[in-house]
């Protein structure tokens, strides 16, 4: 009822009042309108009608103001109600963060107290460690005191002991600090002259290299004056001829002996009068005789090219020889050009052998000092075996050497002696004696140097081989020091 009479008089949101049917207030106006005179009627009915216009003005504004505040309402409502849905739904969702941050806390809460019960486990595991400790130190010291007193009881008693028998022990120890002091003081003594051993023998070091440059200087002035004399004898030789001339053939042949002894005479002057010292390298070195041997090494292999070469003096000499030869113009015999052959070969072969035991030298040498440095018993074994075979082994070169210097000996021998049986059937007696004195002055060197064996000096340099082995094994390292 009240919603159809507010729809009438008000209308409604839908239906506003502008729209209605006017049947309505006519009825409301007959209803209201009582039986009036015609010209009252008049003028209450002008009346009226102003009034029911300003009236229906008024409440056409009332309902416009109305309709407006209820759609205002209506907005407002339904703009609560969106708010009052959000404000659910917030307050849903926080509902649902309160208890998701109390579960978190919750949760951190029972880690802390599982953390917190661990930790509290393990200390009282420590402490219980702890204790049993105490107890062990409590028990060690115990123990300790307990030794402590025993070793001070037996001091004690010890010391009871000896101040029994304190004098006669006393007397034997102050005895033996004085014997040992005395000692010392030898060894002190001992040390200052070893000291002073030492710098005397650093002192004779440096002489001795002063002298060893001396002597190579020495040497090398013996080279060049060696080598001038084997220039002067090849020059001086042919002059020893006979002036007079004689028949073609005895000068040929005389002229081919000569040339056979000063070849030999080389040979003899390079190889035969320089002596070979077994166990000295040819390297330089502190020690005098290895520097020796390396002058003599240098000696023996110098440069033919270079002893070749003559000075301008005997320039004239070499071609006068060359004018005789040419006049006498037939050549030598083939048994003497075997012969020198021979003789040269035997020569080089010497030679040979002569550098191989150089080189075993050397290797030998190189072993001792590998067998000095090294402190692996299974090498030295092995290294003192390699040493062992290769000592036998330069025993063995020499023999050798010594068995090809007596054949070679031999040959000379016999050379000589064909030489002599073939001049004593060509020449004639004058002629034949003046040549054996010309082979006399040519052969003396040699003969010279035949006296003694060649056996017999490979067996003394193989004889100070070892003694200088012995001397290298009883030498230590500390003994000589040499500054560098």
């Amino acid at each position: 009822m009240e919603s159809s009479v507010h729809n009438r008089f008000l209308g409604s949101f839908y239906l506003p009042r502008e729209k209605l049917s006017a049947f309505a207030f006519p009825t409301y106006k007959q209803a209201e309108s009582p039986t009036v005179d015609t010209g009252s009627e008049r003028l209450t009915g002008q009346t009226t009608g102003m009034r029911s216009a300003s009236n229906s003005q008024a409440l056409a504004t009332a309902l416009k103001t109305l309709q407006e505040k209820i759609h205002r309402l209506e907005l407002e409502r339904s703009k609560a109600a969106d708010n009052f849905k959000q404000l659910s739904s917030q307050t849903t969702l926080y509902g649902k963060v309160l208890e998701h941050e109390k579960d978190l806390e919750y949760a951190g809460l029972t880690k802390q107290n599982n953390e917190l019960s661990c930790q509290l486990s393990a200390a009282k595991a420590r402490c219980s460690i702890l204790e049993k400790q105490l107890e062990y130190m409590r028990e060690m010291m115990e123990n300790a005191e307990a030794e402590k007193n025993i070793l001070l009881e037996k001091q004690q008693s010890s010391l009871q002991n000896e101040k029994s028998t304190n004098p006669v022990e006393l007397h034997t120890k102050l005895e033996k600090l004085e014997n040992l002091e005395r000692e010392c003081l030898k060894l002190t003594t001992t040390q200052n002259a070893t000291e002073d051993k030492i710098q005397q023998l650093q002192q004779k070091l440096h002489e001795e290299e002063h002298q060893r440059k001396l002597i190579q200087d020495k040497a090398a002035q013996l080279q060049t004056g060696l080598e001038m004399n084997r220039i002067l004898l090849t020059s001086v030789s042919p002059q020893k001829e006979p002036k007079k001339k004689i028949k073609k053939k005895q000068s040929s042949k005389q002229n081919a002996s000569l040339k056979e002894e000063t070849s030999q005479t080389r040979v003899s002057k390079k190889h035969a009068e320089l002596p070979f010292v077994a166990g000295k390298s040819a390297s330089p070195s502190h020690s005098l005789r290895a520097n020796v041997q390396n002058v003599l090494y240098m000696m023996k292999h110098y440069r033919p090219q270079m002893c070749e070469r003559k000075p301008r003096s005997c320039y004239h000499r070499v071609l006068r020889n060359k004018n005789i030869k040419q006049e006498v113009g037939r050549p030598v015999s083939a048994c003497s050009t075997s012969s020198s052959v021979s003789f040269e070969g035997l020569s080089e072969l010497l030679l040979a052998l002569q550098d191989e035991l150089g080189q075993m030298s050397f290797e030998h040498q190189e072993l001792v000092k590998q067998i000095h440095e090294t402190k692996n018993t299974a090498v030295r074994e092995d290294l003192e075996r390699e040493l062992d075979s290769l000592v036998k082994q330069m025993e063995l070169k020499g023999d050798q050497i010594s068995n090809l210097k007596k054949h070679q000996v031999k040959v000379q021998t016999l050379k000589q002696k064909a030489q002599q049986m073939k001049k004593k059937r060509t020449h004639a007696k004058s002629r034949g004696g003046k040549v054996n004195g010309v082979q006399k002055q040519m052969v003396t060197p040699r003969q010279i140097h035949g006296k003694t064996p060649p056996g017999q000096k490979s067996k003394v340099s193989l004889q100070l081989l070892k003694d200088v082995q012995k001397l290298q094994m009883t030498l230590k390292k500390d003994d000589i020091m040499w500054e560098q």
